[in-house]
């Protein structure tokens, strides 16, 4: 069952923040996660789905039928909230047979779906236990247990490993992806960590100040980025203001330089981005898009090293390189790594329309 917000607008009492214009689709069998800086609408976007908070304007459908005031609980909605919010007294098999309890779940049918929910999760052996008995990565696995038992029609995730330590999220990352495609179910995934969305959803949605600046698969966001915003948001860049000379030369602060193709025309103003891995230790600084300088600030980070590389000029750019390379003196930035985008959210919100086309939940 898909979940489509259609043109969808909220705000808060008093003129808070809130979302304006959401389209958006959540198909069938997706994993789909929304990402941005703190109050850009995320929860917001999960509240009004869930029916927490009901839109000022536009449409919500759940399998096509019209949710847009439908209660909360007549959505059929599964949720796991940052807290878990486990009932302490209960035991983990009464918490996940809780929600099986309001439907009126026979008896002797739930008890073979808690167990079924349990045992998916690896806690059917901890049925009997309390939740304050568990680690963190077991509580948030009887959430999920509990969301996923009486067979909903979509699953919301409200940063649902922000409380967890690294090692922990990572496996409740590959846990839920699991699941998720185990079940077959749309999945609506609020987060504000970007190395979460990207290892976990087909496709990510990008939102600032309330709207939705870019939805793609993770490839497509990491390297076809709509504008500006999105480009500095997601993952590690650098930035230049621009102005293109023809289809394959770009003007720069820092140069002029040859670039990836393009469709802008000569004289457009642009944003120049080029993505720190992408940049070439060289042997010298003679020849096109080669630049001399001084490493400023060596950052050891395991298998990959991160420079400052300052320009004559005073200008720095970030490179990042596998670990064993040395400190470079000259650097060389291939055209196809040199990307010319738009500048300001316009471009953003076309890409936004365009990519909530492409096919990207595996059959």
């Amino acid at each position: 069952m898909s979940v489509t917000l259609d043109q969808v607008s909220f705000a808060y009492p008093g003129g808070g923040a809130g979302v304006r214009d959401i389209a958006l689709e959540i198909r069938e069998s997706e994993l789909l996660a929304v990402i941005g800086p703190s109050g850009c609408g995320k929860s917001t976007i999960l509240k009004l789905i869930a029916g927490f908070l009901m839109p000022r304007s536009g449409r919500l459908t759940i399998a096509g039928e019209d949710m847009t005031h439908v209660p909360p609980r007549k959505r059929d909605l599964g949720i796991v909230f940052q807290n878990y919010a486990l009932f302490p007294h209960m035991t983990l098999a009464e918490n996940v047979g809780y929600a099986l309890k309001l439907r009126q779940v026979p008896a002797n049918e739930a008890g073979g779906r808690v167990r079924e929910a349990l045992g998916m999760v690896g806690l059917g052996h901890l049925a009997d236990r309390l939740p304050r008995s568990l680690s963190g990565g077991q509580q948030q696995r009887v959430a999920l247990a509990r969301a996923l038992v009486f067979r909903p029609r979509a699953l919301l995730l409200d940063e649902p490993l922000s409380a967890l330590d690294a090692t922990l999220r990572g496996e409740m990352r590959d846990e839920i992806a699991r699941l998720q495609q185990l079940h077959g179910i749309a999945t609506l995934h609020i987060t504000h960590d970007q190395e979460e969305a990207l290892s976990m959803a087909h496709r990510v949605a990008v939102m600032r100040e309330g709207r939705i600046l870019q939805v793609d698969t993770p490839e497509g966001l990491y390297a076809r980025p709509a504008n500006r915003a999105v480009a500095a948001f997601v993952g590690q860049a650098n930035l230049f203001d621009g102005e293109v000379l023809d289809a394959q030369n770009v003007r720069t602060s820092i140069g002029d330089l040859a670039c990836g193709a393009h469709p802008f025309p000569r004289g457009m103003a642009v944003t120049v981005l080029i993505r720190p891995e992408a940049i070439r230790p060289a042997e010298s600084a003679t020849g096109p898009n080669r630049f001399a300088g001084c490493v400023t600030r060596d950052r050891f980070l395991g298998a990959m090293r991160r420079f400052d590389f300052a320009l004559g000029d005073g200008q720095c750019l970030m490179i990042e390189a596998e670990s064993h390379v040395a400190s470079p003196s000259a650097i060389e930035l291939p055209p196809v790594a040199v990307q010319v985008i738009v500048t300001g959210q316009a471009g953003a919100e076309r890409s936004a329309e365009t990519k909530n086309d492409n096919p990207a939940v595996p059959a």
